[in-house]
């Protein structure tokens, strides 16, 4: 069929019944037809010319193997995926949906969650090809996003037959929290209309602008209402949210290998599917919040190389920060002092800037029993810009950080500090990490995805 251009899209092996009144023989048994090999192709694709052609040759090919009594039928058909809704296109700078829409675009930052726990929340690090000549994709986070601290701290391999661990997109908290943004825009908007409309009636005002704003405002509430209802009927059902289901987890451990690196990491497969058009691999959505202009601000310094367009608020992801450069930097901030100013998009703060440290940090975890502790090194992240802030909160882990050239450095596992947002964000680095991966079941594994 394919070197004659048939566009077939299934192959079924059925059989029909008989519609009334024949649908019964003299003994009441059900009247059937023969055996059909039943060819879905494109709706209008194929001409009766080349359906019966191909028909032939089929028919001939099934008499070598002595099968006489088999018919062959062609029908227009798609084949449609039963994965559920799929994830939106992302969207540029002055959409009216910039604000809220990100959670549900294929760019990094996806927020997960698991069927088993979805109270617990965290953040798909990276999109990864497990290669081997497959096309399966793969994603990255933590061990303790996607398996409890309850459960057996052993090597986790999902087996052939076994039970699925259901890897979902949003838990219960970001959801409610989706939701909630969006009742919040739409709000926004009706209270700026009917201030609008009250100060269009005062004659010293300029008409033409005000009208302007009310309707800019009023497409805005069309577009995110759109959106609202499109969340409350496709994302609200857990079945609707699968992404795929976890593979491979390793036990959690500190002090890992020469480095002393910690192991807290899992691998999820991914429905293809479910990301929808607005696919396009690794790239941080940078968020909305101010704009290129803020962008700017916070990050411009002049030996930079942007990789990416702030008015489509994406940054590729294209290779790996060394171990050497973590501890040299080769760009430099806005002072001229070196360093990295790296990003990352999670489910808890969004997008946020910071500053990685040229040494590693040394982490110890303590037990119930306090003399008891593991030791390990870890990459720190601080916050940086111009406005007060911390770089990451819980609900941040397995969020992947990457400098401004769009180099991976790391993939968050916690952070330190007094208050619900960490003084320092800690990330294990991405090139130990990806040697682990592949050390563990994964050696053809690269960041080559192809969309």
């Amino acid at each position: 069929m394919r070197t004659r251009g048939i566009r077939f899209t299934t192959i079924d092996v059925v059989r029909f019944r008989a519609p009334e009144p024949l649908g019964n023989d003299e003994y009441g048994y059900p009247v059937l037809s023969p055996v059909t090999i039943w060819v879905g192709v494109f709706p209008g694709s194929v001409t009766a010319t080349a359906a019966h052609d191909v028909a032939q040759i089929l028919l001939d090919l099934l008499k070598v193997y002595q099968i006489t009594d088999v018919d062959i039928d062609f029908r227009e058909s798609f084949y449609m995926s039963k994965s559920g809704p799929q994830l939106l296109k992302p969207v540029r700078f002055r959409d009216p949906v910039v604000d809220v829409v990100s959670p549900l675009t294929p760019s990094l930052g996806l927020h997960i969650s698991t069927r088993a726990r979805p109270n617990t929340e965290g953040t798909m690090a990276l999109y990864l090809a497990k290669g081997d000549g497959s096309n399966d994709l793969l994603g990255l986070s933590c061990r303790h996003v996607l398996i409890g601290r309850k459960e057996a701290n052993v090597d986790y391999v999902c087996h052939p037959g076994g039970l699925l661990q259901d890897v979902l997109l949003f838990g219960k908290r970001s959801y409610a929290n989706l939701v909630q943004s969006i009742k919040v825009r739409i709000a926004d908007h009706s209270t700026w209309v009917e201030l609008w409309e009250e100060w269009q009636k005062d004659p010293a005002n300029e008409n033409d602008k005000y009208r302007s704003k009310i309707e800019s405002s009023l497409e805005a509430m069309e577009a995110l209402g759109a959106l609202y209802e499109q969340v409350n009927k496709n994302w609200k059902r857990f079945n609707n949210r699968v992404l795929g289901h976890i593979i491979c987890s390793p036990a959690l451990r500190l002090g890992v290998g020469e480095q002393r690196f910690t192991e807290d990491w899992g691998i999820f497969s991914i429905d293809r599917t479910k990301l929808g058009d607005g696919f396009q691999g690794n790239q941080i959505d940078l968020g909305p919040k101010g704009g290129p202009d803020e962008f700017y601000i916070q990050c411009f310094s002049d030996n930079w190389q942007f990789a990416h367009d702030p008015i489509e608020r994406l940054l590729p992801l294209e290779s790996i920060i060394p171990d050497s450069l973590m501890h040299t930097p080769d760009m430099w901030d806005v002072n001229h002092e070196p360093c990295l100013v790296v990003v990352k998009n999670g489910n808890a703060t969004g997008t946020t800037y910071g500053r990685a440290n040229g040494p590693f940090s040394i982490v110890r975890t303590y037990f119930l029993d306090m003399s008891i502790h593991q030791t390990s090194m870890e990459w720190g992240i601080m916050n940086y810009g111009y406005k007060v802030g911390v770089f990451s909160e819980p609900g941040d882990s397995g969020s992947i950080i990457a400098d401004l050239r769009g180099r991976i450095g790391g993939m968050i596992t916690g952070g330190a500090g007094h208050t619900k947002g960490s003084d320092l964000t800690y990330a294990t680095p991405f090139w130990w990490l990806l040697e682990r991966i592949k050390a563990n079941g994964f050696p053809d594994v690269h960041l080559g995805v192809v969309a």
